[in-house]
């Protein structure tokens, strides 16, 4: 179980379990073989959450007029940490929209970092949470996915037990609603939400959680989300409260990381790797077509090439598709998914093009294809997939 996975599920645990337990799991090194299933049982996590019942994600003002309404404070500097939470309320885990799902394509350790990352004054000193696990993760262009830093204490019983965590992303602004959850009654009114909001210099913090349960604090900026959690057993939010405040005057700057991508990830051809992807790409030239571009990017793994991502576009007479494969999706992807090769029928993806001209496939591997139609439909759709089987 990665981290972060612990930090959601840590208040599900019986506490006489965590009693009982090693207090310490340190972070292995992950092979390539390994990534690709990690990132799809993330994944699926993910999925389940977005299908959640009784959950909607309700429109921009919509959301504004309830918290200014009900939940809506402004900060001061006589504000103290649990007043952040005023009326926030226990979020349950698996009702809960994650910040960043994890379609990305290569995560690098950060672990060795830490001293570095505290000396340039990118990272506070957390002197309380001796252990760490930092990852930098992006995507198979090699763009910066998303950073997280877990900062960890372990000791003897369950009151030595917290976690503290940032997880910031340069994604583009979305609705503050895409991370916060909401709500809705049996005939779909929205209920007023457990969540603060606190305007601090013209910024939104949006806070979740109460009791014993984790506490995240997310707002946004022109860089991008970010998003602090942190999970105790006595429901201390006075740390991570710290955090905010050191990064509010210290604001992380995403372009430290992006660096990283460009020297992790290559790109190349699969003219040049052939083998890339080999049992995950239709055999487009028995189809009749010609490939315009392949496009695949892979990282050095003991010297040898690890595929990671693959973008081929493709022609035959007037018809036009892409073909992109990778390591897994984020929820629009998983939405689009019509399932395995062989349970896709004609029929579900002529539906599927009716609300669009692409939809995903899972493969084995595990990886998620998407193919899109940019000209052509359903017949031509079909034969492709069945050329996976």
């Amino acid at each position: 179980m990665r981290p972060e996975e612990l930090l959601d599920s840590m208040e599900y645990i019986d506490t006489d379990l965590i009693e009982k337990a090693d207090q310490t799991r340190r972070k292995g090194r992950r092979s390539p073989a390994r990534w690709g299933a990690l990132a799809a049982c993330l994944c699926l996590v993910a999925a389940g959450v977005f299908a959640w019942q009784g959950h909607r994600r309700p429109a921009e003002e919509e959301f504004h007029y309830l918290l200014e309404k009900n939940t809506l404070q402004h900060w001061s500097e006589t504000m103290a940490a649990e007043d952040y939470f005023t009326f926030s309320g226990a979020a349950a885990v698996q009702n809960s929209a994650s910040l960043v799902m994890s379609p990305f394509a290569v995560p690098v350790s950060l672990d060795g970092e830490r001293d570095a990352l505290e000396a340039e004054g990118v990272l506070p000193a957390v002197p309380g949470h001796p252990e760490h696990s930092f990852e930098a993760d992006f995507n198979g262009d090699g763009s910066l996915y998303k950073v997280s830093f877990l900062w960890m204490r372990r000791g003897e019983g369950r009151e030595a037990y917290s976690d503290l965590q940032l997880t910031a992303a340069p994604k583009e602004l979305h609705e503050v609603s895409d991370v916060i959850t909401v709500y809705t009654d049996e005939s779909g009114n929205v209920i007023v939400p457990g969540v603060t909001a606190t305007e601090r210099d013209g910024v939104y913090i949006y806070a979740e959680g109460a009791g014993r349960s984790k506490k995240t604090l997310t707002w946004q900026t022109a860089q991008g989300w970010y998003q602090l959690s942190g999970l105790n057993w006595s429901g201390d939010v006075s740390e991570l409260v710290s955090l905010l405040d050191w990064f509010w005057a210290h604001p992380l700057n995403l372009e430290r990381f992006a660096a990283l991508g460009k020297e992790t990830v290559r790109f190349s051809s699969r003219e040049e790797y052939p083998e890339a992807f080999a049992a995950q790409v239709p055999d487009f030239s028995a189809l009749g077509y010609t490939p315009e571009t392949e496009r695949v990017s892979f990282i050095l793994w003991e010297g040898a090439p690890v595929p990671v991502w693959l973008e081929g576009s493709y022609m035959r007479g007037e018809t036009f598709v892409r073909w992109s494969v990778g390591g897994c999706a984020d929820r629009d992807a998983w939405e689009a998914c019509l399932g395995r090769p062989r349970e896709i029928t004609e029929e579900k993806i002529s539906e599927a093009l009716k609300k669009g001209n692409s939809f995903t496939v899972f493969l084995d591997g595990p990886y998620m294809a998407a193919l899109t139609m940019e000209r052509g439909g359903a017949v031509e759709a079909w034969e492709i997939v069945q050329a996976l089987r």
